[in-house]
């Protein structure tokens, strides 16, 4: 293995664990170190095996890898699953639009470096760094809005649109990016790349702020279903209360008649046994 291969080895594992890193972060930190360190290993050992056979497919390799790891640690399949295609997906999107910023702003190229330990150097802390720190601040800002009890709850309900959506989003960046490098392929085109990418994320977060009003308008119905049940039941219970009441009134006018009839008639015996037979019994059922 050549200088320069290692050094390729050594950029390419540090690309791999911010990846990595920001895909734990979106995914609520499910992994470990060890478990990043590891996975990072693998990745990294697997693509340095497979990547002149298989180039881009490496990518599949890297997102199966973590999503492996994540489905280990008693993810949900859909956060394993989008994690790390999205963590994929704002690397791609960082990379083009900071390489189009450093290179139309400071005349700055990645392919301007070598691979000697200068050039990969250069190449971290001019391309990779800031890369990964803007990658891993939006990370932070999906995290913050993912897991929201209202849009954890979405998210829940439409899982597979969420996954479907993603995927299909990778995969229309995956073949944007391995034409990029076809024989014959108008070099210009590229150049619109990094707005396609911000098209792409739009459109990601359009389609779930979508779900999210579909959600929040699903929930709205759903709670005044509960009130309206509520109502219903309440009414129910004031038309029984209204009938105990008539019923109340009506035992108690008779139960007055006849008191003023046994008052008037100065029956001390009538009185007191209709006391007991009758006033006795329903103030021992009140009390029970």
């Amino acid at each position: 293995m050549t200088y320069s291969m290692v050094m390729l080895i050594v950029a390419g594992t540090l690309q791999l664990l911010g990846i990595a890193i920001v895909a734990n972060i979106i995914a609520d930190k499910i992994l470990r170190k060890r478990d990043i360190a590891l996975a990072t290993l693998i990745m990294t050992i697997g693509g340095t095996l497979f990547f002149n056979s298989v180039q881009y497919l490496i990518i599949i390799y890297t997102v199966g890898i973590l999503a492996v790891f994540m489905k280990w640690r008693k993810a949900g399949w859909i956060i394993s699953s989008v994690a790390p295609m999205m963590s994929f997906l704002l690397t791609i999107l960082v990379d083009y639009i900071l390489s189009w910023i450093v290179g139309k702003g400071l005349g700055i190229y990645a392919n301007d470096y070598d691979s000697s330990f200068l050039g990969v150097t250069l190449t971290i802390l001019v391309f990779l760094l800031p890369i990964f720190i803007c990658t891993y601040l939006l990370g932070l800002g999906i995290h913050k809005v993912l897991y929201r009890q209202s849009t954890v709850d979405i998210v829940s309900r439409n899982g597979f649109v969420v996954t479907l959506l993603m995927l299909m989003t990778s995969i229309i960046t995956y073949l944007l990016i391995y034409a990029e490098d076809l024989p014959g392929f108008p070099k210009h085109l590229a150049m619109v790349y990094p707005i396609l990418f911000i098209t792409f994320f739009l459109i990601i977060c359009i389609v779930f702020l979508i779900i999210n009003k579909i959600g929040q308008e699903r929930e709205k119905m759903k709670k005044r279903e509960m009130e309206m049940a509520q109502l219903r039941d309440y009414t129910v219970r004031l038309e029984e209360m209204y009938v105990d009441m008539n019923m109340f009134r009506h035992d108690y006018i008779n139960i007055l008649a006849s008191l003023h009839g046994y008052i008037e008639k100065a029956d001390q015996e009538l009185l007191e046994k209709y006391f007991n037979e009758i006033i006795v019994p329903l103030k021992n059922r009140n009390q029970i």
